[in-house]
Formats: structure tokens, sequence, C-alpha cells
């Protein structure tokens, strides 16, 4: 039997059996139920370190990963989980109970979340206000609505609710798309909430727009230079004037499946291209602007190509009640047959989020990265996945990313070394990408 009190979650493992609970001081779901496992699957998600499990198996593969949720050994499962486990939707005795959902969600957001303490909001205010408003008649809408109010003050990216009705998320600052969205509503004079026609409308216009921004980038390289696509189109490459320049776009989706190992060579592969292309610029633009996240496990095979040594990357660690975790350190080290060390400058925008953010916090570390663009997302945190006991899907975010200077960059964003504007309409009016004039500026210094 191991636990994690600071994710929430118990597991059973039997010989051949596997048993994930998910719970709060007063719920318990039964998340995973998997039998006729044997050894060697157990062995390819979990590994016992320094006494502790790690699940490794959801971060990256057995040789590579970012680090896992740590369990500790008890003895029985909690207290709340050997009284009674909420049968699902379609297990016996389910009862449709839309304050139960409500309550189940404020706990996760009480109990392990870390917004109410970085926002100073007061959970229990928030939900207590909701509460009143449901009844064991509520439709699916009201409490949709009362968990959208729930959610909307901590503007925490990986604070999340999934259901038939939709999905249910609020972002620290607005990305490209919504910038896209709003400009569409401003040149059109209009208000939400719109026809059909014109979301059709509004999103010809973003299509457009995302078209004509990344058109206006790649005018920057020459004519005569070929960019060079890889891992399903997330990866571009090219060069100019002895500059080298990669788009990375994404950090999941390199493979076709959803195999680790098969992510993981997918990211090889395509840095081994990459550099072997531009092994010998003078200097390399790595541009993450449009990147909104992944996994923690690419960002670091990523930025490993970058590293000259073992280096202390950033740390983390996890809410546990009133207290945290211990920090854990992070490190990267050369991987693959080659590197690049000369200059790099990194471009970020406010759309660069998550699993980017992880990226940006290790680039930054490395004595030769200069970031330049805007401040990051602010939302580094893992999203613990959880669900509600209607089935619905749920998340929070439970962990602290800390710089290896012991800054928290959770909610403001990594700051940048040069600070430019991106997208703005006036750019794409003239032609200019804003990011890349500050490079040329910095290599003409």
């Amino acid at each position: 039997m191991w636990r994690a009190d600071a994710y929430g979650r118990a597991l059973e493992i039997t010989s051949d059996s596997l048993r994930l609970y998910d719970f709060t001081s007063e719920y318990c779901l039964l998340a995973v139920d998997e039998t006729d496992v044997n050894l060697a699957d157990i062995e390819g998600l979990f590994r016992i370190a320094a006494g502790q499990l790690e699940d490794f198996g959801s971060n990256g593969t057995a040789t590579f990963s970012a680090p896992g949720t740590l369990y500790d050994s008890v003895t029985d499962l909690p207290a709340v989980c050997a009284d009674s486990v909420l049968p699902g939707p379609d297990g016996r005795g389910y009862q449709r109970n839309p304050e139960r959902e409500l309550a189940i969600f404020y706990q996760l957001v009480n109990e392990l979340s870390i917004y109410p303490e970085l926002r100073e909001r007061d959970v229990l205010s928030l939900y207590t206000e909701q509460a009143a408003l449901l009844s064991d008649q509520s439709s699916d809408d009201d409490l949709a609505e009362a968990l959208f109010q729930l959610v909307a003050p901590f503007a925490d990216i990986h604070m999340t609710v999934e259901g038939d009705f939709g999905a249910i998320k609020v972002l620290n600052k607005p990305t490209l798309v919504t910038l896209l969205f709003n400009e569409w509503l401003e040149l059109e004079g209009a208000l939400p909430p719109l026809s059909q026609q014109q979301v059709q409308s509004a999103n010809a216009y973003i299509d457009g727009q995302l078209e004509l921004d990344r058109s206006i980038t790649l005018s920057y390289l020459s004519e005569q230079t070929t960019v060079r696509s890889a891992a399903n189109g997330l990866v571009h490459w090219s060069s100019a004037d002895n500059v080298g320049y990669l788009a990375i776009d994404a950090m999941l989706g390199f493979a076709d499946s959803n195999d680790n190992g098969a992510e993981l060579s997918a990211v090889d592969a395509a840095m081994d291209q990459v550099l072997d292309d531009l092994q010998d610029v003078e200097a390399l633009v790595v541009d993450i602007r449009r990147n909104g996240g992944g996994k923690d496990f690419v960002s670091l095979a990523i930025a490993s190509r970058f590293a000259a040594n073992n280096t202390l990357v950033y740390r983390k660690q996890a809410r546990l009640g009133q207290t945290r975790t211990p920090l854990r350190d992070i490190h990267i080290s050369p991987r693959g047959s080659r590197q690049y060390l000369g200059p790099v400058f990194l471009l970020t925008s406010a759309t660069t989020a998550s699993a980017a953010e992880t990226f940006t916090l290790a680039m930054r570390a490395l004595p030769q990265v200069t970031v330049i663009g805007e401040a990051t997302q602010g939302g580094l945190s893992d999203q613990l996945d959880k669900r509600l006991g209607n089935g619905w899907s749920a998340s929070v975010a439970n962990e602290f990313y800390v710089s290896p200077e012991g800054e928290l960059f959770e909610t403001r964003g990594i700051p940048v070394d040069i600070a430019v504007p991106q997208f703005s309409r006036e750019a794409r009016l003239s032609a200019v990408d804003a990011g890349l004039e500050a490079v040329i500026a910095r290599l003409n210094d």
C-alpha cells in the first residue's frame, strides 16, 4: 500500500492488480482498477527510490523522465477510502448529486491547489456562496455555472473541469488566439454571445492571422534557405546569415502514439536533425512563443541538447496541507551525440505556457541563453488530474516550481532579459516580427 497525501492519491498493488484511489478529506473515488497485470507492467510504471515509490511512467521512461509523484509506504488505505468509495456514474448505487460534485471540487482546490495561497482567496466563502444555489434538482448547467464561479477567481490554466457541457478553464494572461479573437470583436463591433455565422467569421479571422503571423516570422529567413520540419510539424528550422532559427510549437505530440518511449525517440530524432543542420551557426534563435506546453520530460530532453555539463535548472515541491514537500533538485546533462553550445536567443510570450515554461526555466539556467519577448503565461505547475463523482474530469495545480536562485514564477510568468511586446496587430500590419528584430539588434551591438 502506498500513499501520496500531497497529491490526494493512494495505490494498492498486488501481484496481479493495481488500484489507484483519488481522495480528499471526505470523498474517495477509484480512479484506476486494473486486473491481470504482472510485475513487468508494474516496473514499467513505478520504481523504488530511497524507500519511496516513484510514478515515473506518467512522466517519461525508465531511462529518462521528469520527476514523478512520490508515494510513501503505508499499511492501510486512507480512512475515507476504507469507509466508502464513491461509485462511478455507471456503477451500482450511483446517485446523481450536484451538491456533492461541487463539494468534491471545493475540497480538491482547498486541500491540494497552490492557488488559494498565491491569489490570497478564501475558497470556503466562494464555495459557500455557490453551494447555496444548488440542490439535488439542479441541472448540469447549474452545476457547471457553480464550478465556473469557483474556478474563475484563480485564473489558473491548470484548474479545469470538463464534461458533456464542455470545458471550464480561465487563463492567467491572454494567449495569441485570445488576442486575435478580441481583435475580431473590436473590428466587427461584436459582443458575445455570437451567432453561428459570427463564430465562423471569427475562426476564419483567427486562422488567417495565425498564418500571417507565422509567414512574417519565416520571411526573415533567406529566400534561398529551405525551412525544414519534423515531429508531426511541431518543429521547424532553418538559417539566414549564419544565424539558426528553431521553432518548437508544443512539448507533446512528436510521435504518432501516446507511448512515452516513442515520444522520446521522436524528440531525439528531431533534435538530431536540427543540430546536424545548424551545428555551425554563430547563434541560434529558439522560438517557443506559440508553444502552449505538453510534457516536462520532452522539455527537459530538448533543453539537454544545449547543456555543456550537469546543471541544476530548477527545483520543485508540492503543497502538503499548510506546509510543502521537500524540494527536489532537477538537473539536465548533455543528451544525444550533439549539443549546441553557442549563443542562444530564446523567444517567449504570454502564450508560452506549462511545459514550455519548464523549458524556459531550464534554458535560462544555461549561461549562453538570453530570453527575449514577454514574460510567460505563469502556469508552471503540473496539472494534477482528478475526476468528480459524476465522471466529469477535473484538475488543479498543486506544485511549486522554483528557480535555482529560489524565485517562484507561478502567476507572474518567467521574466525575460530583453522585454519586447509580441503579437501586436500593428506589427502584423507592418510585417514586422518584434522578437526577431530584437535579436537582430542584439547581434548588431
